[in-house]
């Protein structure tokens, strides 16, 4: 089969950025797209990876004459690659601030290197771009057409443009991350129990992180579990939701609950290699949870929305899967239910909220095919998630 072209909505972002920072950052998973998309919006640039080992040595070894190669106009792929480049690239860009000048692109979040950060606050536009959100996906055929395909396949462009099998894509994909971005910062004698944190990682989709329970598990210590996840976040795997509240010093305390990017490598590392296996799993409404959580997060990051999303738990023990902070402030809850079928229990944690606070939105999302507005609620089909 041919290869479907599916023009990415961040697109429309980075190319309005480059008429007005010299620096434009796309960041984002491994085969997320990034590199596809940056040389269709700069068909013009050159194009040059890090993982190329001549551009590799010159960059780390002489990035002033890598610069004097590549003044401008380039696109430089998995920039993480060579820390060195940015600093050099302050200097250069604060002599000649010409808008697009540079553009990068990585797979992991070079930015939570402090340094970077302070080097080019104010020369740079940050954007992340994740695997496709379901608006990009409506240009594939019947998708959405059942949820537990959707699921299985993910939404990584590599995999659905090329038709390439789940089991032999996912697998591909953990050797590829493990050897490329985790071998440089994992101890080698340790690769084995990291293959297994990922699989045990993916069993706590949907719950709050618990690192002594992991550390216990593995027998490894807690700061290498933390290690270890702060790797898995940094590499786009997995992503935290905080738990709401009103107090930012208590909400930072709280226990964040934990989710991947894409649903096809999270059933993948659960063993779910078919439609059957997962509708009989008992992670299914984790993973359903986890599909519409992660759609949330894509759909905001490509459109430049600030995501200001949470899980809400009080003290009473009333617990909703999101609440989201809208731009004028109002807060919107929504629960999340796999069930076909709409149950009046569904509403309950909610219907407890809206008695406290009658001005608080309420949404269900569940996997039935009707969508319906009651008198305080709208109940949607998750296809519906956008409208």
């Amino acid at each position: 089969m041919d290869k479907v072209l599916i023009k990415r909505k961040l697109s429309e972002h980075v190319k309005h950025a480059a008429t007005y920072y010299p620096i434009i950052s796309v960041a984002g998973p491994r085969q997320a797209g990034k590199s596809t998309m940056l040389q269709q919006v700069f068909s013009d640039y050159e194009y040059i990876s890090l993982e190329d080992p001549d551009m590799y040595a010159l960059a780390s070894t002489d990035a002033r004459g890598f610069f004097d190669r590549y003044k401008e106009g380039v696109i430089i792929d998995e920039a993480q690659k060579v820390p060195e480049l940015f600093s050099f690239m302050q200097g250069i860009v604060d002599k000649k601030r010409t808008p697009g000048r540079f553009v990068l692109s990585g797979s992991q979040n070079y930015l939570m290197h402090r340094n970077i950060t302070q080097s080019l606050a104010g020369r740079i536009d940050l954007s992340t771009l994740y695997p496709f959100d379901f608006e990009e996906m409506a240009t594939i055929t019947n998708w959405d057409e059942d949820i537990e395909t959707a699921m299985l396949n993910g939404f990584y462009p590599g995999k659905l443009t090329g038709h390439i099998p789940a089991k032999m894509f996912y697998n591909n994909y953990i050797k590829t991350y493990l050897e490329r971005d985790v071998s440089d910062l994992v101890n080698v004698g340790n690769m084995t129990t990291f293959r297994t944190f990922l699989k045990l990682v993916a069993y706590k989709c949907g719950s709050q992180l618990n690192l002594s329970d992991l550390s216990n598990d593995l027998n490894v210590s807690v700061n290498t579990i933390k290690t270890w996840i702060t790797i898995l976040e940094s590499s786009y795997i997995i992503f935290m939701l905080p738990a709401y509240h009103k107090n930012l010093g208590k909400r930072l305390l709280k226990t964040p609950k934990l989710y991947f990017f894409d649903t096809g490598l999270l059933c993948h590392l659960l063993g779910l290699q078919d439609e059957a296996k997962l509708r009989a799993s008992d992670k299914y409404g984790n993973i359903f949870e986890n599909f519409i959580i992660a759609e949330k997060v894509k759909y905001k990051a490509h459109r430049q929305m600030d995501p200001n999303m949470f899980f809400f738990r009080d003290s009473n023990g009333l617990e909703v899967d999101l609440l989201e902070i809208k731009e004028n402030e109002e807060v919107e809850m929504s629960e999340i239910k796999s069930g076909k079928t709409f149950k009046s229990e569904f509403l309950i944690s909610m219907k407890k909220l809206k008695a406290l606070d009658s001005a608080l939105k309420m949404n269900l999302v569940y996997n039935g095919s009707e969508s319906v507005t009651l008198a305080e609620y709208r109940v949607m089909n998750w296809r519906k998630l956008h409208e």
